[in-house]
């Protein structure tokens, strides 16, 4: 049964170790080592790193603090914030940590030695699970499975961390969401791999020594950190990696580690990549991000439209307020809707509709151009095909007309001329001058 169990555990999942009794064994003496060192992202979000500049004012209580030893280390982490330089990392560790240890201390308050309904650590939200369903669940600490009748478990509401009840405490993995909050940005390295020498031939996360010899603790490669973990900490998750969707196009799931997955997940909805900065020869790859891109640019102008008509903001939707915005920037979720077909169609009806209100809206349609050029009673808009727009003074053409006057503008033109013809004034005015004493008598 112990085997079975074993080798049923994510923490085994695709590895290379055999189903007997005597393996099950060694891998249960051994799991609890494997998190007893620190589990972080990257080396930067370390969950034991404290600043070189306070590591000497002791700071990090035991789990067994009193309400009176949390509140004493609260006062001396307020006055550390209040003397440590902005936006340094001494402030960011110490706001992190105070706002832990407020939170610490208001459960405490709650709980009066009852089961605690909330636990806070680590830059986690955890909550009490109570309807776990049918789907078996594993621990992200250690990788054992939490059997839902018998045993209390947590799972924290922004990352989505599960882990038993008697492990809530033990946990060193900062919270996901905290971690890709502070960066803001994917990792745009394709598999930036070091090697093992330069992790100490030791996990990433928890520091557990890795060898090729024991298959039971072989390392795994994460293709979207570039760090080598353990099999506690890598469960041979599968995701597609926003470097390579970027620099390739290329949509192929590879295997990543647990803290990868859960920084994925989160982020996966939030416009992080700018294309345009970061591999513009993509749009001349593929098509449909081509088109998209064009379609965004024509959804800016007709946000400007919309949002000055009453009648207009209605059409306003998620999708519009997404990709309408000004920052020119996609997730992955707009990517993997490009790849799909999806959103091409979506675009598509979403720019017709709106299309048709501005060209039928008095309040919007009286807002267009006319072209000087050919003077006809044609209304011309920005987002407009066959229309072009002077970057000067923003004065609208046909592209033809404006072909055919040498790609002038003809109000750009005439702007020009009054500028040299005031100068010009200003000049004879300025040699006219009157001598006062001619007429002094």
């Amino acid at each position: 049964m112990a085997a079975i169990i074993a080798n049923d555990s994510p923490k085994y999942r695709n590895s290379l170790i055999c189903c007997s009794p005597r393996s099950a064994d060694v891998v249960s003496g051994t799991s609890s080592s494997s998190t007893s060192g620190c589990v972080s992202a990257d080396e930067s979000y370390d969950s034991n790193y404290i600043p070189k500049s306070i590591a000497n004012r002791k700071l990090k209580i035991h789990n067994t603090a009193t309400r009176e030893e949390i509140e004493k280390a609260i006062n001396q982490c307020k006055e550390l914030v209040l003397s440590s330089p902005q936006c340094s990392d001494e402030r960011k560790w110490l706001v992190r940590y105070l706002v832990e240890l407020r939170l610490r201390l208001e459960d405490l308050k709650d709980s009066d030695g009852v089961l605690r309904a909330r636990v806070a650590i680590k830059g986690h939200h955890f909550e009490q699970q109570t309807n776990t369903g049918n789907r078996k669940l594993y621990c992200d600490h250690c990788s054992g499975v939490i059997w839902s009748i018998v045993q209390s478990s947590y799972i924290c509401t922004d990352c989505g961390y599960l882990c038993h009840y008697k492990c809530v405490d033990d946990i060193c993995r900062v919270c996901a969401h905290v971690v890709m909050t502070e960066k803001g940005q994917f990792e745009m390295s394709i598999c930036p791999e070091k090697g093992l020498a330069a992790q100490d031939y030791k996990c990433a996360e928890c520091h557990t020594a890795l060898t090729f010899k024991d298959t039971w603790n072989e390392p795994r490669l994460c293709d979207y950190t570039g760090l080598y973990f353990c099999a506690t900490c890598h469960w041979n998750d599968l995701s597609a990696i926003p470097a390579r969707v970027v620099h390739n196009w290329d949509w192929e799931k590879r295997y990543i580690s647990r803290i990868a997955s859960q920084m994925l997940n989160l982020s996966w909805s939030r416009p992080y990549i700018d294309i345009e900065s970061i591999n513009s020869r993509l749009f001349n790859f593929i098509a449909e991000l081509e088109w998209v891109h064009k379609m965004r640019r024509d959804l800016e102008w007709m946000r400007r439209y919309l949002c000055a008509c009453t009648e207009g903001t209605s059409l306003l939707s998620p999708l519009f307020v997404q990709l309408g915005d000004v920052n020119k920037k996609y997730s992955m979720a707009h990517l993997q809707a490009i790849n799909d077909g999806s959103l091409e169609s979506q675009l598509t009806e979403l720019t017709e509709v709106c299309r048709a209100h501005i060209t039928n809206c008095a309040l919007c349609s009286g807002k267009g151009y006319l072209c000087e050029v050919c003077g006809n009673n044609e209304i011309l808009y920005p987002f407009d095909s066959g229309a072009i727009m002077c970057d000067k003074c923003n004065s609208m053409y046909h592209r033809g007309c404006w072909l055919r006057k040498g790609q002038k503008c003809l109000k750009c033109v005439r702007l020009d001329d009054r500028k040299k013809s005031n100068v010009t004034t200003d000049d004879t005015d300025s040699s006219h001058q009157y001598d006062i004493d001619k007429f002094v008598e």
